[in-house]
């Protein structure tokens, strides 16, 4: 949140021109600079906080209905957004910052309480009408146990997964860096492109992804047909 770096950030979403943009630890001196994109992405959801957790969705599609929900802390939001991609199809985009397990003297955290926001993210997700998008700095490595960590079975997974590390965090350090920031889809997605971008100034490395959505035909018709094809820039 203390980078005020803005040009290189414009600078590469005019460069990779996704149909969604997802910014976090937004504040309100961050919300302003954004607004620059509203020409080119006039459909959004703000908001803003000053204790890390505010967070900013710019989309190209209209959002047919986002809710705001505190999941876990009354300070910490994630959005649950319907979102309408045009000749019939929509989907679901959940995107979240759940807490880190560490306790913060000014920050919000759950101290002294099991952070279960993803499990609760998963009931929700087991209901979905639609396909569904998670996106976020999940504050957490993630590895391989997905199942495990929003509490469904073989609903959400990993884009990551068998295509390397993509360590988003720290970028300010070669040494030490973890994978934090993640994109999880259910089973309608399948990935055509992952990437780290350059770092741009955050202590997190900008992640961009393409995301085709597939329709399960008959064998005798050739498989899977793509339907749609979505591009996606997250920073943190």
């Amino acid at each position: 949140m203390t980078n005020r770096k803005v040009t290189p950030l414009i600078k590469l979403i005019e460069l990779k021109n996704p149909d969604f943009i997802l910014a976090m630890e937004v504040d309100t001196w961050w919300d302003t600079e954004l607004k620059v994109l509203e020409n080119d992405y006039p459909y959004s959801q703000h908001t803003i906080n000053d204790v890390t957790y505010g967070m900013v969705l710019y989309s190209k599609f209209p959002l047919e209905k986002v809710e705001v929900n505190y999941l876990t802390n009354q300070n910490v939001p994630s959005f649950e957004s319907t979102i309408n991609l045009g000749e019939g199809k929509t989907i679901g985009f959940h995107t979240v910052h759940p807490v880190p397990p560490t306790h913060f003297k000014n920050l919000p955290d759950n101290a002294g309480q099991q952070e279960n926001a993803l499990k609760k993210l998963g009931k929700v997700i087991e209901g979905r009408k639609f396909p569904t998008i998670v996106a976020g700095d999940l504050n957490d490595a993630v590895w391989s146990y997905i199942d495990e960590l929003t509490g469904t079975k073989n609903v959400l997974y990993d884009v990551r997964v068998g295509r390397g590390f993509f360590n988003s965090f720290n970028a300010e350090n070669f040494l030490m860096r973890w994978p934090l920031d993640h994109i999880l889809v259910t089973e309608e997605f399948r990935l055509k492109k992952l990437e780290r971008l350059p770092k741009i100034g955050s202590d997190h490395f900008p992640i961009y992804v393409e995301l085709v959505i597939i329709s399960n035909l008959p064998e005798a018709t050739g498989g899977a047909q793509e339907i749609s094809n979505n591009k996606m820039i997250g920073q943190d």
